[in-house]
């Protein structure tokens, strides 16, 4: 395999970047590129995305300002940047160099937008409490386009604000593109830049990473194409249904085999193609175009697997679920649901604590399914607080079942009534679960 990989860094750091990768031996080609701002740089990721294997990006934020925009192509990205020990150095290394230098009066630009105060002496405090980088990772998710678009602008800002007001001495930098800025108005910084051991490792991991990525693109994925309602399934509908099938893969250049079964019509194709039809898992362009020309509705179970025994059976697992809901539905080899496809609703529903799941399902007498569901409507809404019309309408199903499921919930002790809404209209009070299941 011959790796390329595209290095996205600020103009400061693109020329010690560079040189730090011209005398590395590295079994693998690199391009080290600069981008303006946060609102351009997804671009940069568009135009070279067709022509790497993947991206190594300097900084957290900047990463979350590519991965915040829908892109046509998706290629593996990681981050790099100093941890929370490098900057611990970093500013010990300047109090080892200047004893008198006011912790209260060096900030760090990254904390600015975050609460908890923005010194030097924030950060110690910071560490006391068990403060990890994931936190930043956790911000940077909550933002959009336009928060990004203005981000930089926020930061130095208050910087060039506290800098008049000559209430700062020093700013340690993670954000290296303000660093020009701080140079124009004479602003003392340091810029902790990445060490050639620190990128080899980096690179090397990343390298694995991607090794891993291309055998995944290449593992089979089956397909099982039907009309949403079953009595539909007849044997010239599926005729039908195989003829529209095969004219959408070759308009997509996909080479594949249609079959014909009893109840439905299946093929096989890889991960690679799966991305190209699916927008990455996000939409079922095939139901889509299928639909254009069949006068009844049609879902779709892809499933994908480590070899083709546990596609077909993914695929199956993936096919019930859509012939529940009447839309479209991935299963991946790790035992993730995502889908409805083409939907706001689309999640992942992912396949973790299986021995736990499996429990709660037992004990409240529901599915595995309903409870992974539920637990990814919980980091949907980033609460675990719902009600019976909330989850009825997550789950796409009656008020009634949503309610037979709350109060199975609430038997086996996985859920309880915290408190009731009430409306200006007629009508019971609405019943406030929380949810709680342990894992």
């Amino acid at each position: 395999m011959n790796t390329n990989i595209v290095v996205i860094t600020s103009h400061f750091l693109r020329p010690h970047i560079e040189e730090i990768y011209s005398n590395l031996d590295l079994e693998c080609n690199i391009k080290v590129v600069a981008y303006d701002n946060f609102n351009t740089i997804h671009k940069i990721y568009d135009q070279y995305a067709a022509c790497t294997n993947g991206f190594l990006v300097s900084g957290t934020a900047a990463k979350a300002a590519i991965e915040v925009v829908e892109h046509e192509l998706k290629r593996p990205i990681i981050s790099f940047e100093i941890d929370s020990a490098g900057l611990y150095r970093s500013i010990l290394d300047l109090l080892l160099e200047n004893r008198d230098l006011n912790m209260n009066r060096l900030i760090i630009d990254f904390m600015i937008p975050l609460e908890g105060g923005i010194t030097a002496n924030d950060f110690f405090k910071w560490m006391d409490l068990n403060y990890d980088k994931s936190h930043i990772d956790i911000w940077s998710e909550t933002l959009n386009r336009e928060n990004f678009a203005k981000l930089e602008g926020q930061i130095i800002n208050e910087i060039l604000r506290l800098w008049n007001m000559d209430a700062i001495d020093m700013v340690l930098c993670q954000y290296s593109n303000l660093i020009p800025i701080l140079e124009e108005h004479n602003i003392p910084y340091r810029y902790p830049i990445p060490t050639p051991l620190f990128l080899k490792d980096l690179t090397k991991r990343f390298m694995y990473i991607l090794s891993l990525e291309y055998m995944r693109e290449n593992l089979p994925v089956v397909i099982s194409i039907f009309a949403s309602d079953n009595s539909l399934n007849t044997e010239e509908n599926i005729q039908l249904i195989a003829h529209h099938t095969n004219n959408f893969f070759q308009s997509n250049a996909i080479n594949c085999v249609i079959q014909e079964e009893k109840s439905h019509c299946s093929t096989i194709i890889t991960v690679e193609n799966l991305h190209q039809i699916t927008n990455n898992e996000k939409n079922c362009n095939l139901s889509v175009y299928l639909n254009k020309y069949i006068d009844f509705d049609i879902s779709i179970g892809y499933g994908i697997g480590i070899n083709l025994e546990m596609a077909v059976n993914n695929a199956y697992t993936a096919q019930r679920e859509s012939l529940l809901s009447g839309k479209s539905f991935v299963f991946t080899e790790n035992g993730n649901l995502i889908g409805p496809l083409s939907s706001k609703e689309c999640m992942v529903i992912e396949n973790q604590a299986i021995y736990d799941i499996g429990k709660i399902a037992k004990n409240s007498s529901l599915s595995a399914i309903t409870i992974k569901k539920i637990i990814a409507i919980i980091k949907i809404n980033n609460s675990n607080m719902i009600t019976t019309q909330d989850l009825s309408l997550h789950l796409k199903s009656t008020v009634r079942n949503a309610n037979r499921i709350l109060k199975n919930l609430e038997k086996s002790g996985y859920a309880k009534i915290t408190c009731t809404q009430t409306t200006n209209t007629k009508g019971r009070p609405t019943k406030v679960y929380e949810l709680n299941f342990h894992i």
